[in-house]
């Protein structure tokens, strides 16, 4: 857990000097990948922070339902400030 935890304070500093743009295209690679595991779900969360960080809506990425929060894994494009999930 500790690796985890170091992981992804890494790369949320390191993501921190990622343009939008770098960060989107980062995600849609992530999401279209197969395994990693533990890895790939820190490193997607990673940069969900880091769009959060940034000011932009994930609302139509991210739902709240009785107490849990769900992130969907497609690939996005920015559309006024929102991240907007691709068809894929």
């Amino acid at each position: 857990m500790s690796n985890t935890i170091h992981l992804y304070q890494h790369l949320i500093e390191k993501f921190s000097n990622y343009s939008i743009e770098e960060l989107i295209q980062l995600n849609n690679e992530t999401v279209k990948g197969q395994g990693w595991g533990t890895t790939k779900a820190t490193f997607r969360t990673a940069i969900i922070t880091a769009f959060s960080r940034k000011g932009i809506d994930l609302s139509h990425i991210i739902s709240k339902e009785d107490g849990f929060t769900s992130v969907k894994s497609v690939p996005v494009r920015l559309e006024d400030n929102t991240l907007i999930p691709l068809a894929y």
